[in-house]
């Protein structure tokens, strides 16, 4: 097809034949009454190969015509999801499929300008909350009455008591599209009061090609606010500098970090940026030694993905805290073949753990447990003493019969 405004209007006998065709077929998959969670997978399946064969026509044939029968696809969805139990995410996967193949038939230049901004207001701003249209990727197809006529209706909606997300959302990728660096800083960062806010503007002008700033904003959000998200800050400056090629750049952010928000993460980061200079022997001890101060937890698994098990097994053992079943699960399991009795203390005392919640899953995970832990004994020689433990776990709760079919199921007699 043709990239000008008109060559998609028409099409010949044979594709509007097809899309009179997918018209039927889109047809046949209304109905009005509310669908519960089986029937909601029921009618996305049927759904799914009239969505796949509207996208092979967007792929072969793009058309003005097949754009209408898209957003009209689009539009029966989502009604559907608002009367349906979508808690699957099956209907909503459809219309995300439906929504790329709109963006694929625009850009093959067959939008009518006007057209496609009155369809981003209604589907965005009016029919439903769940998707949003993202001016930059359509900016192309819009051209420029239709960034006018957009951005104009977003304009009238802000003027609103509470415009909606839809509305704030397109008037900030305005904002990036025109390159707009202070509207894109009131926009997206509000008061600068969070992190997540710093995110927002430092991601735009990595979007907008402007590493500097995009470095600048990170390290202003880094030194003035606080929380789990000033990580992503650091990610993001050590991406721009990675991009320049500035490895003791990445290494001294991630040194900072290490030290300012310490955990077995950012212990990895450190010993990636040092690693890639040879500098990580240098780094090592202090690195551990701000763990061990401030996560052992964290120490136990960075000493662990080091293969230090030893030190992982002495860090653990000559503390009294609580490091949580899962964390003594792994190390357990990296201690099993140097010390396979030690691991066995572990395995059966995470069984003990387990059998505290009285449910069949944690019956069937408590039958995993005690065969790894059979297999353990097996190799510390303990066999016997396995065995002398699971006669007395079975008495012990001789009272849930769920238990004991489980354990035999599993040949745990």
């Amino acid at each position: 097809m043709g990239q000008s405004g008109d060559a998609g209007d028409g099409g010949s006998d044979e594709e509007l034949s097809a899309l009179a065709s997918l018209r039927l077929e889109l047809d046949a998959l209304r109905t009005r009454r509310h669908l519960g969670y089986r029937e909601s997978i029921e009618w996305a399946d049927d759904a799914g190969p009239v969505v796949d064969e509207i996208a092979a026509a967007a792929h072969s044939s793009p058309s003005r015509e097949l754009l209408k029968l898209v957003e009209l696809a689009i539009n029966r969805v989502v009604k559907m999801i608002l009367r349906a139990d979508d808690s699957s995410g099956t209907i909503g996967e459809l219309a995300r499929q439906l929504l790329e193949t709109h963006e694929q038939i625009c850009d093959a230049g067959v939008a009518d300008p006007k057209a496609l901004a009155r369809w981003m207001v209604r589907f965005g701003f009016d029919d439903q909350d769940f998707f949003t249209v993202d001016p930059v990727r359509y900016s192309a197809a819009l051209g420029d009455n239709g960034l006018s006529a957009l951005r104009r209706a977003a304009d009238d909606r802000s003027a609103r008591p509470d415009p909606g997300f839809a509305v704030r959302y397109t008037q900030e990728r305005l904002a990036v599209l025109d390159g707009d660096i202070e509207r894109i800083v009131s926009l997206l960062g509000g008061d600068l009061r969070s992190p997540h806010q710093f995110i927002r503007v430092a991601d735009a002008m990595l979007e907008l090609g402007r590493g500097d700033d995009a470095l600048a904003w990170a390290k202003r959000g880094i030194e003035s606010t606080n929380g789990w998200q000033v990580a992503k800050l650091y990610d993001i400056g050590a991406g721009v500098l990675v991009e320049r090629g500035d490895e003791s750049g990445v290494l001294d952010l991630r040194r900072e970090q290490h030290r300012r928000m310490p955990s077995s993460t950012s212990y990895a980061l450190l010993q990636q940026a040092a690693s890639s200079i040879g500098e990580w022997e240098l780094e090592l001890t202090d690195a551990r030694s701000i763990l061990a101060a401030s996560d052992l937890g964290g120490l136990v698994d960075a000493l662990v993905a080091d293969g230090d098990i030893d030190a992982a097994w002495d860090a653990a053992t000559t503390d009294a805290t609580d490091f949580g079943d899962a964390r003594w699960a792994r190390l357990a399991g990296a201690r099993e073949s140097t010390d396979p009795a030690a691991a066995l203390d572990v395995y059966l005392r995470l069984i003990g753990s387990t059998l505290r919640t009285a449910n069949r899953r944690a019956y069937r995970s408590a039958a995993r447990q005690l065969k790894r832990a059979q297999k353990t004994a097996d190799a510390a020689g303990l066999s016997e003493e396995f065995d002398e433990h699971l006669a007395a776990l079975r008495e012990q709760h001789r009272r849930r019969p769920a238990l004991i079919a489980i354990l035999d199921k599993a040949g745990l007699r």
